[in-house]
């Protein structure tokens, strides 16, 4: 009995230490492992639109006329001034003629312009057309020459002191006596201030005499006819006041043929005019006008009354003389 229980006793220590021994069973090869979803590729973002540039605000421009180099600077100026501020001028020649002019300002009206400039033609003709732009709603602003109304601001030399420049320098030279001339250019409110000034200035002195005040209608030409005629019905007289540098011009071409020494002072600072100061012979003086300030300042008016700004009415550009103290 003791054996038996011996051999069971073995072969159960034989049977433990036989599985302590065995090799392991390899484990079960693992699942491969789901591949992982691939982001979605990141939408492009959408460019931004660019925005739309801001349109142009357009000013129509009608000048007195193309025929005459103040003007001519006055353009050159205004278009200068509308390039850096970033303005579209459209600008048309009146010739010299209210009818064209008031068509003009009908065409701006037509176009839905956001202002105009005018150099009126006719400082009282021109109101009706001033009219017509008012009710559509349209500022207008007048430059080197006024309107009788309707503007909200105009810009130009201050042409009063202008004429008492010239009228003092007259009697300056005249040591306060002799007889005058002055040729102008009625309905043009420029020219009739400086006549105005040049009166107010020589009536200071009771020796002098404004003999005649002519209307060469703003023409060099008829301002060397009318000339002619002066020198024959006064045969005193001792210098002419033009109150433009073309019939300041034109008065100096009929003195010169005459052989007469009768003095000019002319009004502009024109370089045909500062050019006759500079060979120093009878045309004494310019009284001169700045046209690149007058035009800039006009635009610059513009865009501050357009941009809600206050602007003031009047604007008045110094004259100054132009004799052979400072001629260049």
């Amino acid at each position: 009995m003791k054996k038996i229980v011996l051999l069971v006793s073995i072969l159960l220590m034989a049977s433990v230490l036989f599985a302590a021994c065995a090799p392991a069973a390899p484990a079960a090869p693992a699942a491969p492992a789901a591949p992982a979803e691939e982001a979605a590729p990141a939408e492009e973002a959408a460019p931004a639109e660019e925005a739309a540039p801001a349109e142009k605000r357009v000013v129509g421009v009608s000048l007195y006329t193309r025929e005459h180099t103040f003007y001519n600077m006055l353009e050159e100026a205004i278009t200068a001034e509308a390039e850096e501020l970033g303005y579209e001028l459209i600008v048309m020649d009146a010739n010299q003629d209210t009818n064209t002019q008031i068509n003009q300002v009908q065409d701006f009206i037509t176009q839905e312009v956001d202002a105009m400039v005018l150099c009126p033609t006719n400082s009282a003709g021109i109101a009706p057309a001033i009219e017509l732009a008012n009710k559509a709603g349209i500022p207008i602003f007048t430059m080197d020459i006024a309107a009788e109304s309707g503007v909200v601001s105009h810009v130009a030399t201050d042409n009063k002191t202008g004429g008492v420049l010239a009228g003092e320098y007259a009697a300056k030279v005249l040591d306060g006596k002799g007889q005058v001339a002055i040729i102008a250019c009625p309905g043009i409110e420029s020219v009739t201030m400086r006549e105005e000034g040049f009166k107010e200035a020589v009536a200071k002195y009771p020796d002098m005499e404004v003999v005649q005040v002519t209307n060469c209608e703003c023409d060099g030409e008829k301002a060397a006819n009318q000339t002619q005629d002066l020198l024959i019905s006064f045969p005193d007289l001792k210098l002419v006041f033009g109150a433009g540098d073309p019939f300041a011009l034109g008065a100096l071409a009929s003195i010169t043929a005459a052989g007469r020494e009768v003095y000019v002072i002319g009004f502009d600072g024109l370089p045909e005019g500062v050019a006759e100061v500079k060979k120093g012979g009878l045309f004494l003086a310019d009284i001169a006008q700045n046209p690149d300030e007058i035009g800039r300042t006009t635009l610059v008016m513009i865009d501050k009354y357009l941009n809600g700004e206050t602007v003031e009415p009047l604007i008045g550009i110094a004259p100054y003389v132009i004799d052979k103290t400072n001629v260049e």
